[in-house]
């Protein structure tokens, strides 16, 4: 039977002997052994990933008393609302804020002031994600002297006990530098009557972070605050209750925040929206689709109100009013460029003497973020595809066993986890969204076709290094020696012998040494750089493993920057495989110049471009990658001119290559043209022309690198004498590795 793998292509691998029957035969039990061990381990690696995508915080079932005691109280908070509505008794009273902490509240917002003569307006649905790096940290229990409201802030507090204030305000350090992201869901209450001022509702989260400006991380874990209120369109204000994030806000308030002629309409609408809560909440316990979220302990305890104005826009209602109904149905018809959705605000809360001001509060709307992820999508898709198509390339260049042997195995594993993190992040992404979700199937989809391709040409390049270069054997113990030999070499005892064994001097404790010498330091460190450099898969791992180090420690990248730092080592492996192999081309140079290009793309949106949809801002360490990369890519193609070792210094390059370039003397120094004979590749004549860099710049180079000195001519000379084009004995190597004329062995070229 027929155990030789198949390339790539599909035919079977094989080159100058080395598939034999005997080595087939010799290795048999060894594939069965690997394929086995592969797919466990193969199981093994897809139930961790399974369990990375399902695992961590989840909804629990609740048990029947969790759902009466929660349908109770809801049925209590209906009742007593409805009962305050009709003027009747009722447990529910509005919290009206004091006139002295209104005054305090109004001293934080700056509303931008417009001519009278200008034609402005605000938008209306304000949906989409916000953020602000200026969050202002104001005491109010203790405000600086030199500050205009620090009397307001006496006033509001005289009286109060601040003992009680500060340990509400304990759990969260609110001093830091704090970044704050919003998201806001916007939608017009179906239960405001049609003569009533329209307002909108609103809900979502606040996140505030604390970073550190050393490196960019965070150290603190975030604080997620959970938002319930009202939107006014007509002069841009935000009024909303602020709850910690497993806190629902108790709606019921809000009325206590609108002015006063709104108050009743404002009333009536929550009514409406309670009644409605309690009917889904009823529904989904009978159907027993009813889930509690996991709660856990906040790190505040503090209640918010949120006061915002949003930023007048310069242009008339009706043009506002065309640009939000184009951004939510396009239909392509030319609209002006109106600035993005921005408001000022200020997050405070009374009883834990806690404010924060928040300032240019800038936001993408739902609409424009669509378009900005059917643009990504767009881009994303065909980049995949040219990933792909230049991975098939990679398919074809590698289809003979010569170059699968030249190919590194840390190349493709770089591009298999780099593929599979796009795959799982676009198609995950594409289940928990509506709007976008086949969009983001297109390159979820390519990157999972690109992952099968990886899989397809790593498998190929484990089965052919592995069958062709066999682990060594263990050496098996010596035979012990028979009874008869041992009793025929052992010496008669006698008593005198007995006496002088019994007599032996006992050896001295051995002195342990605390401190090693130079030498002994020397040696034991040559040793662990052999180890480390034994083969081209570890001095990948040990190289990259120091450059992340590096980075790490000195240059500032955090610890996400490291790991695109690692996936961005792909043509290391390659490097050091043909310096291992003393082989110069493995893959084309479009290949590798385009793949670099494009493979750069992920880490390049993400950390390089201000407006990416997972709104994480620029760093300062993003040019390390592209640099790392472009370093990779020259010395990989410098491989092919000037030899795999070319960028080593002489004094660690101990080894020379066989040299197919020699300086060759002309026997006719009048000769017009100089020939070496035709090659027996392609039939063609040879031309003996051996122009170099020149003496003087090659004297430069010959300082550092010999090897980089030479340019690459146009013939080669293999050991056995024979002469070839050097094209052509590329060519003819990347199928086999013997002379064509006289089948001697050659030496990587």
């Amino acid at each position: 039977m027929d155990r030789r793998p198949s390339g790539p292509t599909g035919g079977s691998v094989s080159a100058c002997g080395l598939d034999s029957p005997a080595m087939d035969q010799q290795n048999g039990n060894q594939q069965a052994t690997r394929r086995s061990s592969n797919a466990s381990g193969s199981l093994l690696i897809l139930i961790f990933i399974v369990y990375l995508l399902w695992s961590g915080d989840s909804n629990i079932l609740p048990s029947q008393d969790d759902i009466n005691n929660s349908l109770q109280s809801l049925r209590d908070e209906y009742s007593n609302y409805t009962a305050w509505l009709d003027g009747q008794p009722s447990n529910f009273t509005l919290n009206y804020e004091s006139h002295a902490f209104a005054n305090l509240r109004d001293s934080f917002l700056h509303p931008t002031e417009v001519p009278v003569t200008t034609p402005f307006g605000h938008y209306k649905n304000i949906t989409g994600t916000y953020k602000t790096r200026t969050v202002i940290f104001r005491n109010l229990t203790h405000p600086p002297k030199e500050v205009s409201w620090g009397e307001l802030a006496d006033a509001a507090y005289s009286g109060r006990n601040l003992s009680r204030v500060h340990q509400m305000g304990e759990g969260w350090n609110w001093t830091q530098p704090v970044t704050a992201s919003i998201s806001i869901s916007s939608y017009l209450s179906a239960h405001l009557s049609k003569n009533s001022t329209k307002f909108y509702r609103i809900k979502g989260l606040i996140e505030l972070e604390i970073r550190s400006p050393k490196q960019n991380l965070v150290e603190l874990p975030s604080i997620e605050l959970r938002h319930e209120g009202i939107h006014f369109p007509r002069d841009g204000s935000i009024l909303a209750l602020v709850e910690p994030k497993h806190i629902a806000p108790d709606i019921r308030q809000l009325p206590a925040l609108v002015p006063p002629a709104l108050e009743n309409v404002t009333a009536q609408m929550i009514a409406g929206q309670l009644k409605d809560g309690l009917s889904n909440f009823e529904k989904q316990a009978r159907a027993g689709t009813l889930q509690l979220s996991n709660a856990e302990d906040p790190p505040t305890q503090c209640s918010f109100i949120f006061y915002g104005h949003m930023r007048p826009v310069l242009a008339s209602r009706r043009i506002i009013s065309a640009y939000e109904h184009e951004m939510q149905s396009p239909s392509g018809i030319p609209l002006p460029n109106l600035p993005k959705p921005t408001f000022n605000g200020v997050l405070i809360s009374e009883e834990c003497g806690i404010a924060l001001e928040f300032d240019t509060v800038q936001g993408t709307s739902d609409g424009m973020f669509n378009r900005r992820m059917f643009t990504y999508c767009s881009i994303a898709s065909a980049i995949y595809y040219m990933l792909l198509q230049l991975s098939l390339q990679v398919s074809d260049q590698w289809r003979t066993t010569t170059n699968l042997l030249r190919g590194s195995r840390a190349v493709m594993a770089t591009w298999l986890i780099a593929d599979i993190y796009t795959a799982v992040a676009h198609l995950m992404a594409a289940v928990m969204t509506t709007e976008t979700r086949y969009a983001l199937l297109f390159p979820g989809v390519l990157a999972a076709i690109l992952v099968a391709t990886d899989v397809r040409l790593i498998t190929y390049l484990n089965s052919v290094q592995l069958l062709l270069h066999p682990p060594n054997p263990t050496p098996t113990p010596p035979a012990a020696p028979t009874a008869a030999l041992q009793t025929q070499n052992q010496p008669t005892s006698t008593p005198a012998a007995s006496h002088l064994v019994h007599n032996v001097p006992v050896s001295s404790p051995r002195t342990i040494k605390l401190f090693l010498s130079k030498q002994e330091i020397q040696a034991f460190s040559i040793k662990v750089i052999n180890f480390l450099y034994a083969n081209d898969f570890r001095a990948w791992g040990s190289t990259v493993a120091l450059l992340s180090f590096f980075s790490f420690a000195f240059l500032g990248v955090p610890v996400y920057g490291v790991w695109f730092l690692i996936i961005a080592s792909t043509w290391l492996g390659q490097i050091t495989r043909n310096i291992f192999q003393r082989s110069r081309r493995v893959l084309r140079h479009d290949t590798v110049i385009l793949s670099s290009i494009f493979r750069l793309f992920m880490p390049m949106y993400l950390f390089a471009c201000p407006d990416n949809l997972l709104n994480i801002e620029p760093v300062a360490w993003i040019p390390i990658i592209p640099i790392w990369v472009l370093l990779q890519t020259a010395i990989l193609i410098g491989q092919d001119y000037f030899g795999p070792t070319w960028f080593i210094p002489d004094i660690w390059n101990k080894e020379d290559p066989y040299d197919y370039h020699p300086d060759l003397v002309r026997t006719d120094e009048e000769s017009i043209e100089s020939r070496l004979g035709d090659c027996s590749i392609c039939m063609e004549p040879i031309s003996a022309d051996q122009s170099d860099l020149g003496v003087e710049r090659g004297r430069l180079l010959q300082l550092w690198w010999k090897q980089a000195a030479k340019k690459r001519r146009v013939y080669a000379m293999a050991p056995c004498g024979h002469n070839f084009h050097t094209k052509c004995l590329e060519q003819w190597m990347e199928i086999k590795t013997i002379c064509p004329q006289c089948r001697g062995l050659l030496p990587p070229i």
